[in-house]
């Protein structure tokens, strides 16, 4: 059996494109492979948080790395405030819920913009590009619950029938 440096990238990256043989002599040796264990600190270096720029030179050096392309977004703080409008009672302020909230989230680069925007039952999802461009043909996952929803493009929102309490939201292009 013939292992390649491809073998060993594909097993790190993509090894679902091995055969089961090379897969399991691999994964049989993958404790005193420096070979694996450089491929294995590189893949973990390339899930951190890295800029698209940084992505794309490292593409550009490594021909056999084509990554997904995931964004991560995350919350803005939320301003409040502190003025009100009307009076409240103590009594009844712990039972108060609005109608209508909103959590807004962006990405390291500020490229994307996801509002997601919960009015009584029902959550609408709005993806923006701060460039005015129609995004098309990706997924985003809603965070903590790991929600998957796929996007044709982005001229729409999602509409969805239940309330969305997300923390953290990545774009995934296909």
């Amino acid at each position: 059996m013939k292992i390649t440096e491809r073998d060993i990238f594909n097993f790190v990256f993509y090894p679902g494109l091995l055969n089961k043989e090379i897969k399991a002599f691999l994964a049989s040796i993958e404790e005193s492979s420096d070979a694996i264990t450089f491929y294995k600190e590189l893949k973990s270096e390339l899930e951190d948080n890295l800029t698209n720029e940084i992505r794309a030179k490292i593409k550009n050096k490594i021909p056999a790395y084509h990554p997904l392309n995931i964004i991560d977004l995350h919350a803005l703080k939320e301003t409040k405030d502190k003025r009100q409008n009307g009076s409240r009672l103590a009594a009844a302020s712990t039972e108060l819920k609005p109608k209508m909230t909103t959590k807004t989230f962006v990405d390291n680069d500020k490229e994307y913009l996801i509002k997601v925007l919960n009015y009584g039952d029902k959550t609408k999802v709005f993806v923006f590009s701060t460039k005015d461009e129609v995004v098309k043909n990706f997924d985003i996952i809603i965070e903590p619950h790991n929600l998957k929803f796929h996007f044709e493009d982005n001229s729409e929102p999602l509409k969805i029938n239940h309330l969305i309490d997300a923390e953290k939201i990545e774009i995934r292009f296909q």
